[in-house]
């Protein structure tokens, strides 16, 4: 089936505006000893490497935690927040350029009854409201910095990875400015939040 093709590391080298906006409908798989669990792609933002000051590369910054973000494209840059939450993103654009792809929400497509074990939640309908979050969804799919920080999605090995997922007509697309960045000066205000039409 199509929609479970593997994304290629060519899906990734494109503009990272571009590639934010062709996520929206691809499937994020994350493969386990227990099962598959696969959320459908909902909403994304794109962060612009060292010409962004909401990137954590912003002026080609790059620290131990940082130097994920200059590796080949596809691999997966995972960090903590809060102390206590992690956070997907994946490598865009040529090695060396540290332009990343933020994961902020999934629909759930198969593996719920996995995902709830992870999350144990109170689920709302569809199950919508179990990986709707970036945080949310790193929780019920098991993504930790231990496991993912800088693993290569496009191994074909790999246990965690995008797929082509569903065809996404234009004008489902809502682009708006990205959330959570106030510390980015003129660059909060940039419209690189993409998400679909509810």
């Amino acid at each position: 089936m199509d929609e479970f093709k593997r994304l290629t590391r060519c899906f990734f080298l494109k503009d990272t505006q571009l590639i934010a906006k062709d996520m929206l409908g691809k499937y994020l798989v994350r493969e386990t000893e227990k099962g598959m669990m696969i959320g459908k792609v909902i909403e994304v933002e794109a962060y612009l490497g060292a010409e962004d000051k909401a990137c954590h590369c912003y002026n080609y910054k790059k620290t131990e935690k940082t130097k994920v973000m200059y590796m080949k494209p596809g691999t997966l840059y995972v960090y903590f927040i809060y102390g206590t939450y992690f956070c997907l993103n994946v490598i865009t654009e040529p090695e060396g350029v540290p332009c990343a792809v933020f994961i902020r929400a999934l629909s759930p497509i198969d593996g719920i009854e996995l995902m709830k074990t992870n999350r144990p939640v109170k689920i709302g309908k569809n199950f919508r409201n179990l990986i709707d979050g970036p945080s949310k969804l790193c929780m019920a799919l098991n993504i930790t910095k231990n496991l993912f920080n800088g693993y290569d999605s496009c191994s074909k090995d790999a246990k965690l990875y995008f797929t082509r997922g569903e065809t996404i007509d234009p004008s489902e697309i809502i682009q708006s400015a990205r959330i959570g960045i106030d510390y980015a000066g003129e660059d909060k205000d940039r419209p690189l939040r993409f998400s679909l039409v509810k």
